[in-house]
């Protein structure tokens, strides 16, 4: 329950920082996706599942509060938090070139998906345009966000995990 709590009040920290401060320091017109850097870490940290209803909750906050196609960010955020948490069971959580990596080539292709629902079908194709002006500077900026918000997100999980653990021993 203090898992759901801490990670709702995550969610909604996010997004409030998300809309109001990252807008304020957009480079080129693109700001940073922390939602989907959120989505990735978890995902690593929690596994397939968790990382899964993690992002469809993150992209459905995200949809419900200002998208033109309600449930594509959900769909995008489960299958986000699903194939980042998917092949790393058994790695070392407290490597940080992982994440990093992994957070690149989800963004990217994340870009390039929205690229196809939101531009595609409203008849815009130039897709050259979008992958210079939206993909690549989104993909980086997004990039340089991933390590300081992997290690917070790392440091609080240590935490839970050691809450729960304790809670455990305790009705033991």
């Amino acid at each position: 329950m203090v898992r759901v709590a801490c990670l709702g009040v995550l969610i909604l920290i996010n997004f409030v920082f998300q809309t109001t401060v990252l807008v304020r320091f957009s480079i080129l017109g693109v700001s940073p996706d922390t939602a989907v850097v959120f989505i990735v870490c978890y995902g690593i940290l929690r596994g397939d599942v968790e990382g899964a209803i993690f992002g469809f909750f993150v992209g459905l906050m995200h949809d419900v509060f200002g998208a033109d196609f309600v449930g594509i960010h959900a769909m995008f955020g489960l299958l986000a938090g699903y194939v980042a948490g998917k092949p790393f069971k058994d790695y070392f959580k407290d490597n940080y070139v992982l994440p990093f990596s992994i957070v690149v080539g989800v963004v990217f292709v994340y870009q390039i998906m929205m690229f196809f629902v939101a531009f595609l079908f409203r008849g815009q194709l130039d897709f050259l345009f979008y992958f210079r002006t939206i993909v690549l500077p989104k993909t980086i900026y997004t990039a340089l966000f991933s390590l300081p918000l992997y290690g917070m997100l790392f440091i609080l999980n240590a935490k839970l995990e050691s809450y729960e653990d304790d809670r455990r021993n305790f009705f033991k």
